[in-house]
């Protein structure tokens, strides 16, 4: 289950500024209009058949509250409905639904797409607790074979997440550019990019996740969330100078403790 607290979330989703919609980078790489996925309270807007291809995503929250999007492929013949099935008591997400990343609001991901089922997925939950997926926010829809399926664009980056940790081929800089985000034998992890508001540090923006009083310590946030060992995607950043804090809020699997607990949160400055 995703550790985000419901107070923090009711925060952040009435916070004006917190989140600044990035540039489509991806798309100006691909010669493509990335796909938007609306996210409400609580349902995906999206389509319902894409072919297959690297695709861009870019999420839009629509909503009151914070969501994200978790693309989610489903094997074995499953469908969305035995999805709701495991989770329903909060069990973990099941080995035949693989997470192969996908943007935080207002975020733009890339994600080669082969032909199948898949599932748009919330897993933040609602001031009352209950995860937004159980209240209905899963959008199931299919990859279909592609004559020409569009490759993935180039990165100008690698960043190798691991536990418990990213390592980055170069470091990040001001303006465009597009991360590949590769997940290293282990668990599963993300990539969220807080940019700290004066004064403040990657700590204040843990604490403030625990217990938010008074204005965020961060004036934007953008991630790419969830992404399976194994798994490749691209994330695509437009930064503005500055400092940032990066951030894995995935609970630990042996502890269930949040992954910047476990050191997986560092800071930079951008120039």
């Amino acid at each position: 289950m995703r550790p985000w607290t419901p107070a923090v979330l009711l925060t952040l989703a009435l916070t004006p500024a917190v989140a600044t919609a990035q540039d489509s980078h991806a798309a100006h790489q691909m010669g493509a209009e990335p796909v938007v996925v609306t996210l409400r309270d609580y349902a995906f807007d999206a389509p319902s058949t894409l072919p297959a291809g690297a695709t861009t995503f870019r999420a839009v929250n629509a909503g009151k509250e914070l969501h994200h999007a978790t693309l989610l492929r489903l094997t074995d013949g499953k469908a969305i409905a035995d999805l709701l099935g495991a989770m329903r008591d909060g069990g973990p997400v099941p080995a035949w639904a693989e997470s192969l990343g996908g943007p935080l609001f207002d975020s733009e991901v890339t994600i080669n797409l082969t032909p199948g089922r898949y599932v748009w997925w919330c897993f933040i939950p609602s001031p009352d607790g209950v995860p937004h997926f159980a209240k209905g926010m899963g959008r199931e829809f299919t990859v279909v074979p592609s004559a020409n399926p569009r490759p993935m664009p180039m990165a100008d980056l690698t960043v190798t997440m691991r536990d418990y940790g990213w390592d980055f081929s170069t470091p990040l800089k001001a303006g465009k550019q597009t991360l590949k985000l590769v997940t290293a034998p282990g668990q599963a992890h993300e990539i969220i990019v807080a940019r700290l508001a004066p004064g403040k540090s990657a700590d204040d923006v843990t604490a403030f996740a625990h217990k938010p009083e008074g204005p965020p310590p961060f004036e934007a946030m953008y991630g790419s969330v969830h992404q399976d060992a194994g798994e490749v995607s691209l994330f695509h950043l437009d930064l503005a100078p500055g400092r940032y804090a990066l951030l894995c809020f995935i609970p630990d699997a042996k502890d269930g403790r949040p992954h910047f607990l476990h050191g997986m949160q560092t800071e930079i400055t951008i120039r």
